[in-house]
């Protein structure tokens, strides 16, 4: 899809996303006012009225019998052909050099009736989504399940309360996994107390305590993700395999579950914690048992019959992975790990793609016990560190390998230890982002096998016996 650089538009829904290309593909004229519009001139016309909360254009779609546009402010399409348009406004990201707050929009009338020689009119207004524009962070202890840090909040670093929080109810939470789906529901996973919880945008802003879907779980869930379909994946690792749901079911979710049906298997015996998909829409799983990272081949993934199960396709072996936890990747392809063994681990996307990997490009060993990572819209690597800090390694230090001293530490003033990261929106140059799909393409070539697993060394996720 070709996008016009003002015009950042957000694919809420699978079923938009077709039409939606189509329609930009077509017509995507620069609001400049009282445009003529449409290939038949016409005597009819449409006044679009666009407010937006902040500096930042919105996005709404216009299509009819002879015009496809989309109009970014306020503005009147003249010499339009008399007839039925339909109208929708499209959600946008503003610029910003950390993490982007995404705008939602409604319009007036979704569908109206232009006539000859009248003006009609259709106002679309915008609000910030809540929870976007924020980094959230996932606690392990009784005060927050979460809690939100702004682009602001980030830029100064230091011990601050959060601007948005995610309540407890008072019970003490393990919340290890964090990830965000294109409507900007939040997702997390819960390792001691096996679930899985679904909080909405409105939620998010207004701190609510009870999710919208509660999953209980036989398991010990850690690593979540969404991919560009709306499919829900899982690590759990006790189990040692690693779940998709079927984006139809889970949107159909409510209230309490235990244990839906998952849609594929993916056997992981690494002791599965963090997720992450690539360019190619293949998924990464690192593994705390055993220094070895696994890749599903998306190939593979798409092979499997429903209800099936898969196994790895190629895998990442070194010591420097010991105890893998978060993992993600940068927006030239390039894989990040971080470990509870204190290190940060690079892989090249180069690196990735050949038949023999190798031993990682980065590896850098700090104090801090690394869990859940992301990259911010900087390029910039934040991480949590099972204590009160968050931290971030700037691009240069991840090109010098100098760790020492984090370039920034944000310290929860919950005092709460930290795990599970996502930012909300997601950096629009990665590989995989819920605004934009995947970037990349060209298939990895692969090794013929995964390695053989053995038993790890008897310590659990979150729990070190040695730092």
């Amino acid at each position: 899809m070709s996008h016009n650089p003002e015009v950042e538009v957000f694919m809420e829904l699978r079923s938009f996303v077709r039409p939606a290309a189509t329609l930009l593909a077509a017509v995507a004229i620069a609001a400049c006012g009282n445009r003529e519009v449409g290939t038949d001139p016409g005597s009819a016309a449409l006044e679009v009225i666009v407010n937006t909360p902040i500096s930042r254009a919105g996005a709404v779609a216009i299509e009819g019998a002879a015009a496809h546009t989309v109009v970014t402010a306020t503005d009147t399409l003249r010499g339009l052909v008399p007839g039925p348009y339909t109208v929708r406004a499209a959600n946008v990201a503003a610029a910003d050099s950390l993490v982007s707050p995404v705008l939602w929009g409604v319009v007036s009338a979704n569908a109206v009736m232009v006539s000859t020689d009248t003006l009609k009119s259709v106002t679309a207004t915008y609000a910030i989504r809540g929870g976007s524009g924020a980094l959230w962070v996932g606690k392990w202890g009784s005060v927050n399940l979460a809690e939100g840090f702004t682009s602001s909040q980030l830029a100064s670093a230091g011990m601050m309360a959060a601007a948005d929080t995610i309540g407890t109810s008072g019970a003490s939470l393990t919340i290890s996994g964090a990830a965000f789906d294109s409507a900007g529901n939040m997702w997390v996973t819960d390792y001691i107390n096996q679930q899985i919880m679904k909080f909405s945008p409105a939620q998010l802003a207004s701190g609510a305590s009870t999710p919208l879907v509660t999953i209980a779980t036989s398991k010990e869930p850690w690593g979540v993700a969404v991919d560009d379909s709306g499919n829900l994946w899982v690590a759990y690792y006790n189990g040692n395999n690693v779940l998709e749901y079927a984006a139809s079911d889970v949107q159909s979710w409510s209230g309490a579950l235990t244990d839906p049906t998952p849609l594929l298997t993916v056997t992981s015996p690494n002791g599965p914690l963090g997720l992450a998909f690539d360019g190619d829409g293949s998924l990464w799983i690192a593994g705390f048992d055993v220094p070895v990272t696994y890749k599903a081949a998306a190939s593979a993934i798409h092979a499997a019959t429903a209800g099936g199960t898969t196994a790895p396709t190629d895998s990442l072996e070194s010591p420097y992975l010991d105890h893998g936890s978060g993992i993600a990747f940068d927006r030239t392809g390039n894989l990040w790990e971080g470990t509870e063994s204190g290190y940060i681990v690079g892989y090249t996307s180069s690196q990735l793609g050949a038949s023999l990997h190798g031993e990682p490009s980065f590896a850098q060993q700090t104090g801090a016990a690394f869990d859940g990572i992301a990259l911010d819209n900087s390029r910039n690597l934040w991480a949590a560190t099972e204590s009160a800090d968050v931290v971030m390694f700037s691009p240069s230090q991840l090109a010098s390998g100098d760790l020492t001293v984090p370039a920034r530490t944000l310290t929860a003033g919950s005092g709460e230890k930290t795990f599970g990261l996502a930012f909300n929106t997601h950096d629009s140059a990665l590989p995989i982002s819920p605004a934009f799909g995947r970037l990349g393409g060209g298939s990895a070539r692969l090794r013929a096998a995964p390695p053989v697993v053995h038993i790890g060394d008897g310590s659990r996720p979150g729990a070190l016996r040695h730092r």
